[in-house]
C-alpha cells in the first residue's frame, strides 16, 4: 500500500526568508508520526503545505500516491485533498451543537449521519454533552469534539496542530491516550505537530525535528533519545547541560582533568549534556573538587548545582539526599555524555 504522505523536496520562502529547504518525508499508512522544534522552525508551515492551506515553492506532495502539489501546475485544494484537521483552538462551529458539528462532517452517503456521529462522541466520553454548544464546554472537551469531527470525515490523513498546547496537564495526559487509540481502531495515519517531548514518547511511532527550517533528525523516539543529532534534539529529549566546555587534544577539560569520551569533536569547544548519571557527586572524597552552589528539591531528587573551575556555568546534578553547600568532589562518567560542536 502507497505512503499516506510523502515529501519530496519542499521548499517554502515567506517574503525573503526561506522557511523551508528542501524537505523530505514519508509518513506510512497506519503510523503516527510527531512533527517537532522550536517556535519559528517550519513544522506549522510544513503542516499547511501538507493539509493545502499553502503552497509549495519547489518539490511535491502526494497523499495515498496521489499528486496534490507539484510547485508547477498540479494543485489539489484543502477540500478535495481527504484529510482532516484539528486545532490548537478548536475551530468548531460556534452556533451549531456538538452533534451537529460532527454530523456535518460525516461523508452525505453516511446511513443515519447523526447516530455515526453520537457514536464518535460517544467513543470519545463527550456524549452527554451532544446537544451542547461549544461555548458551553471545557477546553478538554471542546477538544474530544474537534477529534470525532475530525475523524467523522473518514479522511486518509488526520494533520494535528498542536491540539493540546492548551490544555491543562491532567486533560492532555487523558486525552494523549484516547487520540492514539482512536486513531489506531480508525486504521488512518496522524502528523502531529508539537513542541512537547511528551507528545513524542507517548504517541510517535517516529519523530521529525525541525530545526532552521531543515530536518535535523528522522527516527523513532528511542533512536532521538540515545542518538540525538544536535545540542537542540538532546535538550528536547532530557538530556541535562547545555554547557560551553573546552576541549583539548579531543578531550574534555573539566576541572584540570582531562576527560577522553566516546564522542569526538576537533572544534576548540564543544557544546556538553549529559544523562542521568553522567555527573554525580562523589561519596568517597575522589574525583574532580567542586563547590555545591545551591541544591533544591526537583521531582523526587535533589538538584545541586555545582561550581567546577575553569567552567562558565555550573554543572548540575540529581542526588537522593539534600547536599549542604560548600567545598566536595564530583564524579563523571563520560560514556553518559552527549557532545556537540558549538
Amino acid at each position: 500500500m502507497s505512503a499516506s504522505l510523502t515529501i519530496t523536496g519542499v521548499s517554502r520562502k515567506l517574503g525573503q526568508r526561506l522557511v523551508l529547504k528542501d524537505i523530505s518525508l514519508t509518513l506510512g499508512q497506519g503510523q503516527f508520526l510527531v512533527l517537532a522544534g522550536e517556535s519559528g522552525s517550519g513544522k506549522t508551515t510544513l503542516l499547511r503545505l501538507a493539509s493545502g492551506l499553502d503552497r509549495a515553492d519547489t518539490g511535491s506532495i502526494h497523499i495515498h500516491g496521489r499528486l496534490v502539489d507539484d510547485a508547477k501546475a498540479a494543485f489539489v485544494p484543502a477540500d478535495k485533498r481527504k484529510l482532516a484537521m484539528v486545532f490548537q483552538d478548536f475551530a468548531l462551529w460556534p452556533h451549531l451543537s456538538c452533534l451537529e458539528n460532527v454530523a456535518l462532517a460525516t461523508p452525505p452517503d453516511t446511513a443515519n449521519r447523526n447516530a455515526a456521529a453520537m457514536a464518535l462522541l460517544d467513543r470519545l466520553g463527550v456524549a452527554a454533552v451532544a446537544r451542547r454548544r461549544p461555548a458551553q464546554l471545557s477546553g478538554g472537551q471542546q477538544q474530544r469534539v474537534g477529534i470525532a469531527r475530525a475523524l467523522a470525515a473518514k479522511p486518509h490523513l488526520l494533520l494535528l496542530d498542536e491540539p493540546l498546547s492548551s490544555l491543562d496537564m491532567e486533560t492532555r495526559i487523558k486525552l494523549r491516550d484516547e487520540l492514539l487509540e482512536t486513531v489506531r481502531e480508525a486504521g488512518i495515519s496522524a502528523l502531529l505537530v508539537s513542541h512537547d517531548p511528551e507528545d513524542c514518547w507517548q504517541l510517535a511511532d517516529h519523530v521529525a525535528v525541525l530545526e532552521g527550517g531543515v530536518i535535523r533528525q528522522h527516527g523513532a523516539p528511542r533512536d532521538l533519545w540515545m542518538h540525538p543529532a544536535s545540542a537542540y534534539i538532546a535538550r528536547f529529549t532530557g538530556a541535562a547541560g547545555g554547557l560551553s566546555v573546552p576541549v583539548v587534544d579531543g578531550a574534555l577539560e573539566i576541572g584540570g582533568a582531562l576527560i577522553r569520551i566516546p564522542d569526538k569533536i576537533t572544534t576548540p569547544r564543544g557544546k556538553l549534556f549529559w544523562r542521568d548519571g553522567g555527573v554525580r557527586m562523589s561519596g568517597d572524597g575522589t574525583g574532580i573538587a567542586a563547590e555545591a552552589i545551591s541544591t533544591h528539591f526537583d521531582a523526587g531528587k535533589f538538584r545541586v548545582r555545582w561550581k567546577v573551575p575553569g567552567l562558565p556555568q555550573p554543572l548540575v546534578t540529581f542526588e537522593p539526599e539534600p547536599v549542604s553547600t560548600g567545598p566536595g568532589h564530583i564524579v563523571i562518567n563520560p560514556e553518559k555524555f552527549l557532545l556537540f560542536t558549538e
